[in-house]
């Protein structure tokens, strides 16, 4: 039996032709499956029925993007291909004017497990002889970027304003102006309950001038998380949180205090950056609990404007983007030769004698640089590299270094702000060779350590 969504689509593809029997396939598969067909905003969504009623939610990062489809490859086509999979919650076909698929497609699977297998299993599937399609994780982003919105707004009125016009808005994010916290900053951003909902609301408001009293405003994605896609078992061991949109006058000692008044916990290790924050507790647990202690209704965070998130451990891909960067940093430096550079990993005796040149010849950043590279090399079996970082809050520069073992990223330190490169570097480098320097009976204190990013 058809549900009425359903019949509609069948009266508007009535054609002759192919057209018609198009209609009669998806009939048939909808008579078969009890899925749900609607058709609206240049796409087709065949979708579950436990989805549909609301038996079953969405989960975030279970969709998958289909690519290089033939322009004639409908639901009928593809829905027994991806059911091999695991259970389909929803498949959205991407059509043109005409009728005929764009050539791609999201698929909405039960789990981030049974999307993941779908990638590894239909990736580079023949779907028909001599065409193969692709398939990979969907970005899955649930937030929107609305540029020039009035700044005299706060989040109430905007939430009232745009759910008058857009469907499925969970929460909206505006960050006060750092002169006139009765301000915001002239821009938020809007999350919504899942991929499909932000897709649509973007669709919408793309084509004509958006108006929000009398401003108009600006809208796209928001940019897209950094790095690789973080698998979600890996999420589930996380220990630490992430804080944004905190006041430059807040310090890192005042952080500290707030939280562990408010949850009773004790913080394993804070570090404080211009507006943002990471929090790191013992374990899970501890995390779990500060977690949800400071994202209920009347916390301080929501009374400060804080957004608190999971830290998200750095991917494999991101790490050879900021490796790359800093090599092409030293090199225009020009603070470390290359014939050192080789020389650090071939012998860590040579690199000894290297520090003790004349200073007159080589800074004292320099000599620290090395003296920290070879107390890593011969101690922990690892390298580190030197990132000089403006402070753009403040004047001055901050120097990050990097530990790096078996090609992997074990540890990041990050120096206070110092009113040149030179003396970021050196202070900094200095400051972590006297802290690895009291560390005699643990080669492998950064075995278990985590770099997040946001």
């Amino acid at each position: 039996m058809l549900s009425t969504k359903a019949t509609s689509i069948a009266i508007d593809n009535t054609n002759l032709g192919d057209d018609c029997e198009l209609t009669l396939r998806l009939l048939e598969l909808l008579k078969q499956t009890d899925y749900e067909l609607v058709q609206e905003n240049g796409q087709r969504r065949l979708t579950a029925p436990e989805i549909a009623s609301g038996e079953k939610h969405r989960i975030k990062g279970a969709e998958i993007f289909l690519g290089r489809l033939p322009r004639d490859c409908y639901e009928d086509e593809l829905m027994p291909i991806l059911q091999r999979i695991g259970r389909l919650m929803e498949l959205r076909l991407m059509l043109d004017f005409s009728g005929s698929t764009r050539g791609y497609a999201f698929v909405l699977y039960a789990d981030t497990k049974t999307a993941k297998k779908a990638c590894q299993e239909l990736d580079g599937y023949q779907i028909r002889p001599g065409h193969r399609i692709g398939v990979v994780k969907s970005v899955d982003n649930c937030r929107l970027f609305f540029g020039g919105v009035p700044k005299n707004k706060g989040k109430a009125e905007f939430l009232e304003e745009l759910n008058k016009i857009l469907e499925g808005i969970t929460d909206i994010y505006l960050y006060p102006s750092a002169h006139d916290k009765s301000l915001n900053r002239g821009f938020i951003f809007v999350e919504f309950k899942d991929h499909r909902a932000a897709a649509m609301a973007r669709r919408k408001l793309i084509p004509g001038r958006v108006m929000l009293w009398d401003h108009e405003i600006a809208v796209d994605w928001a940019d897209p998380e950094p790095g690789d896609p973080i698998d979600e078992d890996v999420m589930q061991t996380v220990t630490a949180l992430f804080v944004r949109n905190l006041s430059l006058n807040t310090s890192q000692q005042k952080m500290r205090e707030i939280f562990q008044r408010d949850t009773g916990i004790p913080i394993l290790k804070l570090k404080k950056i211009n507006h943002f924050a990471f929090i790191h507790y013992e374990n899970r647990e501890s995390a779990h609990t500060v977690f949800q202690i400071m994202s209920r209704p009347g916390s301080v965070a929501e009374k400060e404007g804080w957004e608190i998130r999971w830290a998200k451990p750095i991917g494999a891909t991101k790490l050879l983007e900021r490796q790359k960067c800093i090599n092409e940093a030293v090199a225009q430096s020009g603070k470390i030769e290359k014939k050192s550079e080789r020389k650090l990993t071939k012998d860590a005796s040579s690199l000894k004698n290297k520090i003790l040149i004349d200073e007159g010849t080589i800074s004292k950043s320099t000599a620290h640089m090395n003296a920290l590279q070879t107390l890593v090399l011969e101690r922990f079996n690892a390298f580190c590299t030197f990132e000089c970082l403006r402070a753009t809050d403040y004047q001055g520069f901050m120097c990050k270094v990097t530990i790096f073992k078996d090609g992997h990223q074990q540890f990041e330190y990050l120096g206070d702000v110092m009113p040149s490169k030179h003396k970021a570097i050196s202070v900094t480098s200095l400051k972590l060779y006297h802290d690895l320097n009291q560390i005699r009976e643990h080669p492998d204190i950064f075995q278990n350590c985590t770099t997040y990013s946001y």
